[in-house]
């Protein structure tokens, strides 16, 4: 089940202050608390436990501001590969955590420091946007584009500091990489709560005198230019993943991947359904009445299409597997389904008196058939 926006969860919006989100903690915490619901009804006390479990998921991230700047870059995805020990399934957050940062302030003992997660993390994927023609996306095609590239920094090994000499332990923390937090919340006493230090980012390390190459950012940005194959059959909407060229990783971790979207330009003829392709043709009626061969237009050529003194105006021909490949499965081929549209060709008055001859000996039985309906 999806987790539910850390800032909903407190009802405060994104641009909440500290103070805002420290007051919306103790009133949530004030309803939801086990010890507030034990008139309840069973099921009523296990829906707000678990309410109770979110608000203090979403306090501990959103009230340390190393962990907010994370959530709010990478969403949930940013705790979720955190290691965390006891129960599971709250995207790292350990529950004992909160036990003992209650029980710290009610005489149960001393609190015990979070098994948080510090190590690399992949970057964020982001997203991009190709533009190609209806016919590129039927028969595939190849866009060079220069993109952005992050790495670690060679010089300084990822650290940010210009040698070894100037790592030096965080004098906020002394090195643990957490900070205690003490809050009073009536009718409950003095809380104690753990959360990665501010000022070394939970590392326990700060850098006192910066790489000269990357500037203490411990990555490079580098611009590269690739090729990026394009399948025949692509439909438009549909995303190109191209590995390592997403955001900077965090830590030392796997830069993120870029997704691009293929867009496709709508065609002045030519629509699509599927695999199936989409083409509206006029038809005079003189090669319908000699029932010739006629040339169709494609986006891979021309195809014959061989046309029947029966075929009515409007009707749609299908020719087999003229359409378009399927991106996942290129044997996979649509039809092309030709709509036709009858038209009668101008004549000059030597053609047109011919053509009363002819005419003039033939009975329309459909439309005398169709008037003998109204009679």
């Amino acid at each position: 089940m999806a987790k539910q926006d850390y800032y909903k969860t407190l009802g405060i919006d994104k641009n909440a202050t500290l103070s805002d989100i420290k007051k919306a903690y103790r009133n949530l915490v004030n309803i939801y608390h086990p010890d507030k619901n034990t008139k309840k009804s069973p099921e009523e006390q296990k829906q707000a436990e678990e309410k109770f479990k979110e608000i203090q998921e979403a306090y501990e991230i959103l009230s340390d501001d190393s962990k907010r700047s994370q959530y709010d870059r990478y969403g949930h995805s940013a705790f979720d590969q955190q290691a965390g020990g006891g129960f599971s399934g709250f995207g790292g957050f350990d529950f004992a955590d909160i036990f003992s940062s209650f029980t710290s302030g009610f005489g149960f003992g001393g609190s015990r420091r979070s098994q948080k997660y510090s190590g690399p993390l992949k970057g964020e994927n982001l997203t991009a946007r190709i533009y190609i023609s209806f016919i590129e996306s039927i028969l595939g095609t190849k866009v060079s584009q220069k993109l952005t590239k992050y790495s670690q920094c060679d010089q300084c090994k990822g650290t940010g500091a210009n040698s070894d000499s100037d790592i030096k332990t965080c004098s906020n923390c002394h090195g643990q990489g957490v900070q205690t937090e003490v809050i009073n919340i009536p009718g409950f006493g003095r809380m104690q709560n753990q959360t990665t230090c501010s000022v070394c980012s939970g590392s326990g390390k700060t850098v006192t005198k910066s790489c000269k190459k990357c500037r203490g950012k411990t990555i490079i940005e580098t611009k590269e230019e690739i090729e990026i194959s394009i399948p025949a059959g692509i439909r438009d909407g549909m995303f190109i993943r191209v590995a390592g060229f997403g955001g900077p990783g965090h830590k030392g971790g796997p830069s993120g991947d870029l997704n691009i979207e293929i867009n496709v330009h709508k065609h002045k003829y030519f629509s699509r359904s599927g695999n199936d392709i989409h083409v509206e043709m006029p038809v005079s009626i003189v090669d319908i009445i000699n029932e010739n061969k006629v040339e169709v237009p494609s986006p891979t050529g021309m195809k014959s299409l061989q046309l029947y003194s029966h075929y009515k105006s409007g009707q749609t021909v299908i020719i087999a597997r003229a359409g378009a490949p399927d991106p996942q499965n290129q044997r996979i081929i649509g039809d092309l389904r030709v709509k036709l549209v009858f038209y009668v060709p101008e004549f000059n008055s030597r053609q047109k008196n011919e053509l009363n001859q002819v005419f003039s000996q033939i009975k329309d039985k459909v439309k005398v058939k169709w008037l003998k309906e109204f009679q």
